[in-house]
């Protein structure tokens, strides 16, 4: 598989995690302060929709938006949608383990690179969408909104993979 096809796969994986969570009617609970303070204790369940703060939703999608949980106990995940755009914002965690000593893994023996090296030990996947370690895992942010393309984009994920990253438990 080549890089562009490796990243094709991962757009392609994102945009059916987020149109997955668009026919579910129930919304995570949302509020305008982040809900932890601090990551939860060793074992706790991990909602996603949780680790991002709603003013930081309601700036990227233009109107505030209630999270809609589209992971497993697993590997939680959470996407944001503004219906009226398109536009969303989707956090999914890793397992526990994929990130060990806060490094992202290399690539399978035989396969390419996977992304661009980004900060903090980041690694940008597509336009708007970072993998980041945080917790001993391998996450990633997806920021698809149309006035935010490049490096905007990319700055938007960093900025909440940065926020995001405290909060999970080691």
């Amino acid at each position: 598989m080549t890089a562009s096809r490796t990243t094709f796969a991962f757009v392609v994986f994102a945009a059916a995690l987020v149109l997955a969570g668009c026919g579910d009617d129930e919304p995570a609970a949302s509020e305008s302060a982040p809900q932890a303070s601090g990551p939860p204790a060793p074992g706790t369940p991990i909602d996603a929709c949780k680790l991002v703060n709603a003013d930081d939703i309601a700036k990227l999608l233009g109107n505030p938006v209630e999270g809609r949980s589209i992971g497993g106990p697993d590997t939680p995940a959470c996407t944001w949608e503004n219906r009226d755009t398109y536009e969303s914002v989707t956090v999914e965690i890793g397992n526990p383990g994929t990130a060990v000593n806060g490094t992202l893994p290399p690539p399978e023996p035989g396969f390419p690179e996977v992304g661009t090296p980004g900060p903090d030990g980041m690694r940008f996947l597509a336009t708007g969408m970072v993998e980041f370690p945080a917790g001993g895992r391998s996450n990633t942010v997806q920021v698809a909104v149309l006035d935010l393309m490049g490096p905007d984009a990319d700055n938007a994920a960093v900025d909440l993979a940065r926020k995001i990253g405290p909060q999970l438990p080691q």
